[in-house]
């Protein structure tokens, strides 16, 4: 149960912090207007994956930040958060991506571009 708790709880802030970021960055800084926007991915249906993947990243590093606070300042909610691990394709050690390397330029970097594609599809698509 308090499995099923943390992965909502989780799921529940990466979808705000998803749907914040888009706001912000369709609405607010590129003016776009929302029914033009649904417009655009009602017609194109492969669009929508890119949001998706935002959320997947927003998810990770929500639980990887809850597990590093937790960690870091001895914190206990009861749902005892653990980290997901990652490791190098590039080295043959089968090294893991450390924490604080995947908080501070990983995930950042991973929805920062996926944003950017997003928002140059649907510029295009207008």
């Amino acid at each position: 149960m308090r499995t099923l708790l943390k992965i909502a709880l989780v799921a529940v802030c990466a979808a705000i912090f998803t749907a914040m970021l888009l706001l912000v960055v369709l609405a607010g800084i590129f003016g776009m207007q929302w029914s033009r926007t649904l417009q655009i991915l009602s017609t194109a249906m492969g669009l929508y994956l890119l949001p998706a993947v935002i959320f997947f990243e927003f998810y990770f590093l929500t639980n990887d930040l809850l597990a590093y606070l937790c960690k870091r300042f001895e914190l206990d909610f009861g749902l005892h958060f653990s980290e997901v691990p990652f490791k190098f394709d590039l080295d043959n050690f089968d090294t893991f991506i450390p924490l604080r390397t995947k908080l501070v330029q990983l995930y950042p970097l991973t929805i920062l571009l996926t944003l950017l594609a997003f928002v140059v599809a649907l510029i295009t698509r207008q």
